[in-house]
């Protein structure tokens, strides 16, 4: 039984085969899944085959976890976090049996998940989306400090997604000289500090942003003003170079949040677009933020393949 996080009354641990009996029952509950856009399991069969084809554990090192109390190990729901690949966010669910409805157990649950998220996993942000009728659910994220971020439909559903921001990290510009501190290690391993210099790093219109965490710096991008280095489908007129996150912090939001960032600078620069060009392990990265792949892989020499890729800021 592995353990992921405790409170004072609960522990939070890792899906057993054993807990398909109460994932099949809770999904049978009517008001349990109202809000959820679930259907319930047909049987208990069913539900322990959801249960060991559950990979989320190894695939991304987080997931939905057992609620237990510890006072009499009653199974009381599931709590956790899940990784959302499409759209490049973590988002934190919970789900109860109703019986212990109003206890405080959802909250409590909750806020030990996203304290696990942001100190052990330290991520930037986590997000959730509750049904816009479902008033239970909403105070819950209310409570953990959770701000709303925009209505939409999620699963054919009306949901509010909502967010709350790791105070531990602050994103804010930093010089030429204090980019190398990550991007040298990350981008030109085992080379001298001056291959991590780019020309333009100091060119008037060039901007660099760092995230720090703790005041030590993570991650950082720097976007210089120049035309695309080919023939280009949208207009776009910054570059971006040197996306690099310290070992430790990557899978942790840090890029998500510097390339938002260096859009909205783009932006209020008067800037049209950015285009880059994207190492091809990172391109998948750069696609779930709306960056498109424009010509073929392409090698960069003492680096390795890369796409050409742009994404336009201008409002249609």
């Amino acid at each position: 039984m592995k353990v992921i996080t405790e409170t004072d009354r609960l522990y939070l641990r890792a899906f057993i085969l054993d807990d398909s009996e109460h994932f099949f029952k809770m999904n049978a509950d009517e008001a349990v899944v109202r809000y959820t856009g679930d259907l319930p399991f047909k049987d208990e069969e069913e539900a322990l085959h959801f249960l060991s084809g559950y990979k989320e554990y190894d695939k991304y090192g987080i997931g939905r976890w057992a609620v237990i109390r510890k006072e009499d190990e009653a199974f009381l729901g599931w709590c956790g976090l899940k990784f959302h690949p499409e759209e490049s966010i973590t988002e934190v669910g919970f789900r109860f049996y109703q019986e212990y409805w109003g206890e405080g157990y959802a909250t409590e649950a909750a806020a030990a998940a996203v304290r696990f998220g942001f100190t052990d996993k330290k991520f930037v942000q986590i997000h959730a989306h509750a049904h816009r009728n479902n008033k239970a659910s909403i105070r819950v994220l209310e409570k953990l400090g959770m701000q709303p971020v925009k209505d939409f439909d999620y699963d054919g559903l009306p949901a509010t997604l909502f967010v709350l921001h790791n105070p531990d990290y602050a994103l804010k510009p930093i010089s030429s000289g204090s980019v190398l501190q990550v991007r040298h290690p990350v981008l030109r391993a085992g080379r001298p500090e001056a291959d991590a210099v780019f020309e333009g790093d100091d060119d008037p219109d060039t901007f660099h942003l760092g995230m720090f965490f703790k005041d030590a710096l993570t991650g950082v991008v720097t976007l210089m003003k120049r035309p695309p280095a080919r023939p280009s489908l949208m207009e776009t007129d910054y570059q971006l170079r040197g996306m690099a996150v310290l070992d430790g912090f990557r899978r942790s939001g840090i890029g998500k949040a510097l390339v938002t960032e260096a859009e909205d600078m783009v932006s209020e620069k008067g800037g049209k677009g950015i285009w880059m060009n994207a190492r091809e392990a990172a391109a998948h990265f750069y696609e779930t933020l709306g960056y498109r792949i424009t010509g073929n892989l392409f090698e960069i020499r003492n680096v390795g393949p890369h796409y050409f890729m742009e994404k336009s800021l201008q409002k249609k």
